[in-house]
């Protein structure tokens, strides 16, 4: 685990007792009034603690606030790993699955493709989910297994077209989800992988679309989708 990683943790681990010793030591200085008068001139002044400027306690709330910020955004990136890591794992088991049951061979290919490079971003994953503390998944989410299962009873052009229908569903959103999130996270380890899985995602929806308008799949685009570059040639 790098050091920006353990600060993050480190950060969102000390928020509830800086909240919990805020109260004393701001309520804490408040004097007495013995005459029983409310006095807001002298309780205004008085709630400074003695070298300690008003700014200085903005600048610990607004330290808290950080904090706190830091520790939603670590969050979101466990989140969007787990997410990252079931998305790779239905990728691999579709692909074995087109390669077992596709007509086409170049459906069949495809899916060979899918198979291999996914396992290679799933091994590129792997160290950030670990400093993450993301457990790898070993079974499909369950919108993946239905979908699985779904594709298993189908066979030749029907198994063709369903399975390039979620090839296309999902590069759709990996894509999408994958930019997002390279806008979001202040982790450079995480965006280095991002920024790398993104040109493979877009080089997939390319190829995921060119076979689809050749099957006949609705919701294609009848053109290369935009600002996605062509697919690296295959050895």
């Amino acid at each position: 685990m790098n050091g920006k990683r353990m600060k993050r943790l480190v950060l969102g681990a000390g928020v509830l007792g800086a909240g919990f010793a805020m109260p004393l030591a701001v309520y804490g200085q408040i004097p007495q009034n013995p005459s029983g008068i409310p006095d807001t001139t002298s309780r205004t002044s008085s709630q400074s603690t003695p070298g300690r400027s008003p700014s200085s306690a903005s600048m610990q709330d607004s330290s808290l606030n950080g904090s706190v910020s830091d520790d939603v955004q670590l969050q979101k990136d466990r989140m969007f790993v787990r997410k990252a890591e079931e998305g790779g794992l239905a990728q691999v088991q579709f692909g074995q699955l087109a390669q077992q049951k596709a007509s086409g061979d170049d459906v069949k290919k495809f899916g060979q493709r899918m198979v291999e490079e996914h396992m290679t971003l799933r091994k590129d994953m792997e160290p950030i989910a670990d400093s993450l503390g993301v457990e790898p998944p070993t079974k499909l989410a369950k919108g993946d297994q239905d979908e699985y299962n779904k594709l298993s009873s189908l066979s030749g052009t029907d198994f063709d077209k369903e399975y390039l229908t979620v090839m296309l569903k999902d590069h759709r959103k990996d894509l999408h989800d994958f930019r997002t999130e390279q806008k979001q996270t202040p982790d450079p380890d995480l965006q280095d992988v991002i920024e790398k899985r993104i040109q493979i995602i877009a080089a997939h929806l390319y190829l995921a679309n060119k076979l689809a308008v050749a099957n006949g799949v609705p919701g294609a685009y009848k053109a290369p989708p935009p600002a996605v570059p062509p697919a690296p040639p295959q050895n």
